[in-house]
C-alpha cells in the first residue's frame, strides 16, 4: 500500500469525500478500494494529484499544475490532454488547478465546461481554503448532474421537466404492444423510477442504467434478461415491499408477472432506453426534478384514454384547494403529532400534494444521523384490490412518493430501505373485497386529524359490499346508516374515523345531497358533525366523467349531542383555471378556486363575524344558515341562487335555458354545414384531366425537410425577430434570432404537423421563418409545378392517408405521400389547370368557416339545454 495513502486524512466537502494524492497509483487506489475494481490498461501507473468522491464514486479528478505551466492557453489545452485519459477512465470531471487559476474540463469529451449563460467556469477548486465548501459543494453536484457526451453546460438554472420523455415513452409503450394505456403507464413509470434511480446514483453502476443502455444496444434480449434478473431484483431489494406485498415497480410488458423477462418485446425495452439515452444526453440527469412535472405525472395520461384512468384521479387543481382550504399547507400549520389520511387514495394525490406543498413536513423525510427517517406525524392512505392489475394502483402512488421525495433520496442515497418504510407505512393495499370499509378504528387515539379525499361514486353492484358488511363481525354494527351506493358508505367511514375536532374535505357526487333516499346520510352527518362548508365544483371537473361535484367540509363534534349554532359557507365554482371541455385541460385565466379558498379560511377564523360582510364580497358566496340544512329537501346549494344571481356572477349553469326544438334546430344547421363540407371537400377537382402522380420523394421537383430542436426557453414573445412553426402549423410557437443557415424563402413552402393527425398550411414566398422537429417543409423547385396547386393536392389526399400516432408524418413516411398533378398531352405539368383546381380549393375556406359556426352554435345550445337537465 502506498505510504502516502496512510498519511493521508480525507477532507469533507459537504457530502463529498475529497483525497489529495500525488504518489498513489490507479492500480494502487483500486487495491485500497478507492476506484472501481476494474483494469485500467497503460493507465494503471498514472498518479492522480487529487480525487473527489461520494460513496465510492468518484466524481472529479483533480491535477495540480505550477502557476508557469498555466500562463498560456497552448501550455492549458497540453495539460488538459496530458491528464484527460485518467479523468474518463474514473468520472465525468477533471480540474486543472495552480491553487489560483482553475479550469474545469468535462472528461467525457475534453470541452470546457461553461455555465447556464455561456461563460467558461473558472471557480478555483482549493478545497483546503474554501471559504464556502458548501457551494464547492453545490456546484460539484450542479456539473455532475449536468455533463453528458454531447453536454459541457451547467444545467443548474433550470430544473428538468421530463413531462415530454414520459409522453414519449408512453406513445412507443402504446403504438408497439396495443395494450391498455394503464397498463402502459404502469411501464413508462418503471423505466422512469430506473432512470431515476440510476441518476440519483442509488442503483449500482453494474445494474444502473448506462449499463443496461449498452448491453441493449449490443444485444437487446441479453439488455432486458439482465434488466429483469438483476436491476429489478436491486430495486426490490433496496425498496423491500410492505405487508401488502407491493414497492415502487410492477410492470407487466418488458417482463412478466412472476418477474420474468419478456423476450418478445426486447427491442421495444431497447427503443425505449433510447428515449431515455437521448434525453439524459439533451437535458441532463433527473436528479431535479421540476416541481411542476411532479403533479403533472399521471394526470398527463388522461388525455391517452380518460375512461380507463379518470377512476384514479382528482384534479391537481382541486387537491390543492383543497389542502388549502384546510390550510395544511400554511408554514404555520402545526403537524406535529397529526394524524392525516385518504382512505380511498387511488395514485396517492392528496398525500403527495400535501407534502409538495408543505416544505416542513418534507423536510421531515431527511433521515438522521443514524440513517433513520423518523416522522412526527402519521400520513395514510388506503386503498383495495388482490387482483394484479389492482395491486398497480398502490405501487403508482408510492411511485409518486418516491419522486416527490426526490431532493431528499439524492442527497441520502444509501437510505433506500428507510425510503421504503416511509412508502410502505403510509400507503396500504388492502386484499379483500371489503377494504377501506373493513378497517374499523376503534381506538380512538388512532382516528384522524384531517381526512383528504374523493371516494369511489358506485350505486350499482354495491349492495354485495353491503352483505359482505353484514356478515362480517368487525363491520356488522359499524355502517348505521346503511346509505345508498359505495360513496354514502364511504361518508359513514370518514364520520366514524375522525377524532373529535378533526376536519374532513370530502369530494362527494350530487347525489349525496340531492336524492330523498340520502336524508338519513345527511342528518347523520349534521348528528356527529358541525357543518362548515359546502363548495359546487363546475361539471366535468372530473376527467372521467360529467358528474356534478361538491367539497363537504365538516368537523367531527366532541359530543353528538351537541348543536350547531355556527351559519354554513357555500360557493358556487364555474372556473378551476382549466378548458373543462378539452381532453388537453388547457391552462386558462379564468379560476374561482383563489377566491373560494381565500373566503372560506376567513370565514372559518370568524364564521359570526364573516357572515356579515361575506356574501357581499362576492356573488359566488352565500352564507346560509344552519337551520336551512335542517329543514331542505336537498342540499344541492346551486339551487339556493337565483337565475339572475347566477348570471351576474357568469356560473355557466345561469344560461338561458335552450329548448328542444332549438336543440333540433341547431342539430340540422350543424349535420347539413358538415355534408356540404365534406362532399365539397371529397370532390376531385381534376375529375377528367390527364394527370401524373409525384412523390413528395422526388429530388428534382421538391425539397423536403424537417426543422431542428428549439426549446421553449431558446424562444420569445418579441415579433420582430423570426417565427419559428412547430406541430401547429398556423400559429408559431414563437420568435427566435434568424440563424445564417434558415434560408431559401424566394420560394413558397407548405408546412406540415409531423404529429398525430396533421395539417398542411402555405407560407407565402419572400416571408421569413423557422421550423422545429415537429414541423415538416415542403418546397417545389420547379417553376410549373405551383405551391398553391400542391396545398390543395395534400389536403384532398389525406382523406386517404391517415397519419396518427401509429403512422406519424415522418420524413419518411411523407417521402413516400403521392398527389396527382394535371399534365399537358405533351406530358408538361398544366399550369392553368393547376390555377383552376387551386382557386377552387380556396373556396373551401369559406365552407370550413361556415361548418365551424355551425358547430359553436351546436354546442351552446346544447349546452344550455344539457345544464337546464342538470338543474
Amino acid at each position: 500500500m502506498s505510504e502516502e495513502l496512510l498519511q493521508t486524512l480525507p477532507f469533507q466537502i459537504g457530502k463529498y469525500t475529497y483525497y489529495r494524492l500525488g504518489s498513489t497509483s490507479l492500480a494502487q487506489l483500486r487495491e485500497r478500494g478507492l476506484i472501481p475494481k476494474r483494469s485500467y490498461a497503460a493507465l494503471e501507473s498514472k498518479k492522480p494529484d487529487g480525487l473527489v468522491a461520494h460513496h465510492g464514486r468518484i466524481k472529479a479528478v483533480v491535477e495540480y499544475k505550477r502557476p508557469e505551466n498555466l500562463n498560456s492557453e497552448k501550455s492549458i489545452e497540453k495539460a488538459i490532454k496530458q491528464e484527460l485519459a485518467v479523468a474518463r477512465a474514473l468520472c465525468k470531471v477533471m480540474i486543472i488547478t495552480d491553487g489560483s487559476r482553475s479550469y474545469w474540463i468535462n472528461a467525457l469529451n475534453g470541452e470546457r465546461i461553461r455555465d447556464a449563460h455561456g461563460n467558461e467556469l473558472r471557480t478555483v477548486f482549493h478545497p483546503f481554503v474554501a471559504k464556502n465548501t458548501a457551494g464547492l459543494e453545490f456546484l460539484l453536484s450542479e456539473v455532475d448532474g449536468s455533463l453528458t457526451a454531447s453536454n459541457s453546460i451547467i444545467r443548474s438554472a433550470r430544473l428538468v421537466d421530463p413531462t415530454p420523455l414520459a409522453t414519449r415513452l408512453w406513445q412507443t409503450i402504446w403504438v408497439a404492444t396495443g395494450k391498455s394505456p394503464v397498463k402502459c403507464l404502469y411501464n413508462v413509470v418503471e423505466l422512469f423510477i430506473f432512470k431515476f434511480l440510476s441518476d440519483l446514483k442509488v442503483l449500482d453502476d453494474d445494474v444502473a442504467f448506462d449499463s443496461i443502455f449498452t448491453r441493449s444496444l449490443t444485444n437487446p434480449e441479453d439488455g432486458l434478461e439482465f434488466y429483469a434478473r438483476n436491476t429489478r431484483r436491486k430495486i426490490y431489494k433496496l425498496f423491500p415491499p410492505g405487508e401488502d406485498g407491493t414497492t415502487i415497480i410492477n410492470g407487466t410488458i418488458f417482463v412478466s408477472d412472476s418477474g420474468e423477462p419478456n423476450l418478445t418485446q426486447s427491442l421495444l425495452f431497447q427503443r425505449s432506453l433510447k428515449h431515455l439515452h437521448k434525453y439524459a444526453e439533451e437535458f441532463g440527469s433527473l436528479t431535479k426534478i421540476d416541481k411542476q412535472f411532479k403533479t403533472r405525472l399521471y394526470e398527463s395520461f388522461l388525455q391517452q384514454e380518460v375512461e380507463a384512468l379518470g377512476q384514479y384521479f382528482t384534479p391537481r387543481k382541486v387537491i390543492q384547494s383543497v389542502i388549502r382550504m384546510g390550510g395544511l399547507d400554511l408554514p404555520t400549520f402545526q403537524f406535529e403529532g397529526k394524524r392525516i389520511c385518504d382512505p380511498f387514495c387511488g395514485v396517492g394525490g392528496f398525500i403527495v400534494e400535501l407534502l409538495n406543498m408543505n416544505e416542513s413536513m418534507l423536510q421531515r423525510y431527511v433521515p438522521d444521523d443514524h440513517g433513520h427517517i423518523r416522522l412526527p406525524f402519521v400520513l395514510h392512505g388506503f386503498d383495495k384490490g388482490f387482483e394484479r392489475d389492482e395491486e398497480r394502483t398502490v405501487i403508482l402512488a408510492k411511485a409518486n412518493l418516491l419522486i416527490y421525495l426526490a431532493e431528499l433520496l439524492f442527497t441520502n442515497p444509501t437510505c433506500s430501505k428507510e425510503f421504503a418504510k416511509a412508502f410502505n407505512s403510509t400507503f396500504h393495499l388492502f386484499k379483500d373485497n371489503l377494504g377501506t370499509f373493513g378497517n374499523i378504528i376503534t381506538d380512538e387515539a388512532l382516528k384522524y386529524d384531517y381526512i383528504l379525499s374523493n371516494p369511489p361514486y358506485v350505486t350499482r353492484g354495491s349492495r354485495i359490499i353491503k352483505e359482505e358488511i353484514k356478515r362480517t363481525p368487525r363491520t356488522a354494527n359499524a355502517y348505521p346508516v346503511n346509505a345508498l351506493g359505495l360513496e354514502g358508505l364511504s361518508l359513514e367511514w370518514i364520520v366514524h374515523s375522525l377524532k373529535p375536532g378533526g376536519s374532513a374535505f370530502v369530494i362527494v357526487p350530487d347525489g349525496i345531497f340531492g336524492r330523498s333516499g340520502e336524508r338519513k346520510l345527511r342528518a347523520h352527518i349534521l348528528r356527529e358533525c358541525y357543518l362548515n362548508g359546502i363548495v359546487s365544483l363546475p361539471v366535468r371537473t372530473f376527467f372521467a366523467n360529467a358528474e356534478h361535484t361538491y367539497i363537504l367540509a365538516i368537523t367531527k363534534k366532541q359530543k353528538s349531542d351537541l348543536v350547531q349554532k355556527t351559519p354554513v359557507f357555500t360557493y358556487t365554482v364555474s372556473n378551476i383555471g382549466e378548458k373543462l371541455t378539452s381532453v388537453k385541460r388547457e391552462q386558462i385565466d379564468l379560476d374561482d378556486l383563489p377566491e373560494m379558498e381565500r373566503l372560506f379560511r376567513v370565514f372559518m377564523a370568524d364564521p359570526h363575524g364573516a357572515a356579515k360582510f361575506l356574501g357581499g364580497h362576492s356573488g359566488r358566496c352565500k352564507i346560509q344558515p344552519f337551520e336551512r340544512f335542517l329543514h331542505e329537501s336537498h342540499w344541492v346549494i346551486d339551487r339556493w341562487w337565483t337565475r339572475d344571481e347566477l348570471i351576474a356572477v357568469g356560473a355557466e349553469q345561469a344560461a338561458k335555458v335552450a329548448t328542444k326544438h332549438e336543440v333540433s334546430a341547431a342539430t340540422r344547421s350543424f349535420t347539413a354545414a358538415l355534408d356540404e363540407y365534406d362532399d365539397f371537400l371529397r370532390s376531385d377537382p381534376i375529375a377528367g384531366t390527364a394527370t401524373r402522380t409525384v412523390h413528395l420523394g422526388d429530388e428534382s421537383l421538391f425539397q423536403i425537410f424537417i426543422g431542428a430542436r428549439v426549446l421553449k426557453d431558446q424562444v420569445t414573445a418579441d415579433t420582430s425577430m423570426l417565427p419559428v412553426y412547430s406541430a401547429n402549423v398556423f400559429t408559431p410557437m414563437g420568435y427566435i434570432e434568424k440563424k445564417s443557415n434558415i434560408s431559401g424563402f424566394e420560394v413558397s413552402t407548405i408546412l406540415w404537423g409531423i404529429d398525430g393527425n396533421f395539417d398542411f398550411n402555405l407560407i407565402p414566398k419572400n416571408v421569413a421563418f423557422a421550423t422545429t422537429d415537429h414541423c415538416g417543409a415542403i418546397r417545389v423547385v420547379v417553376p410549373d409545378l405551383l405551391p398553391e396547386y400542391l396545398l390543395s393536392a395534400l389536403h384532398l389526399q389525406r382523406l386517404d392517408e391517415s397519419f396518427d400516432r401509429s403512422f406519424r408524418a415522418s420524413l419518411a413516411n411523407m417521402r413516400k405521400f403521392a398527389v396527382r398533378v394535371p399534365i399537358k398531352k405533351s406530358g408538361a405539368f398544366d399550369i392553368e389547370a393547376q390555377r383552376i383546381a387551386a382557386a377552387r380549393f380556396s373556396a373551401l375556406h369559406g365552407k370550413r368557416a361556415a361548418l365551424e359556426l355551425a358547430r359553436d352554435g351546436f354546442h351552446e345550445v346544447t349546452k344550455r339545454y344539457l345544464g337546464d337537465i342538470a338543474q
